[in-house]
């Protein structure tokens, strides 16, 4: 299973992160749900769909999700210091 552990930061994404705990924790990663064109964002199952399910359903790799998610949450951070 594929996990990604940012440097310098508290973000570890998991494969078997569900599309809430993901959404819930870091709500800015809606936006790459939303490029990758996946209907997660809203989708009822999204409290069950872990970020492998997916992958898996939108023929994506698991490695690119992590690191895209895991992209626009630093990038996020990085702009919420620099506005503070």
């Amino acid at each position: 299973m594929g996990y990604f552990v940012g440097m310098d930061t508290n973000i570890v994404l998991l494969a078997e992160m569900t599309v809430e705990d993901v959404l819930r924790k870091w709500p800015e990663t809606w936006t790459v749900f939303m490029s990758k064109r996946t209907e997660c964002v809203g989708c009822f199952m999204q409290r069950f769909c872990t970020l492998q399910d997916v992958a898996e359903t939108y023929q994506i790799s698991v490695e690119d999700l992590t690191g895209e998610l895991e992209s626009c949450v630093i990038q996020s951070k990085n702009t919420q210091r620099s506005t503070t």
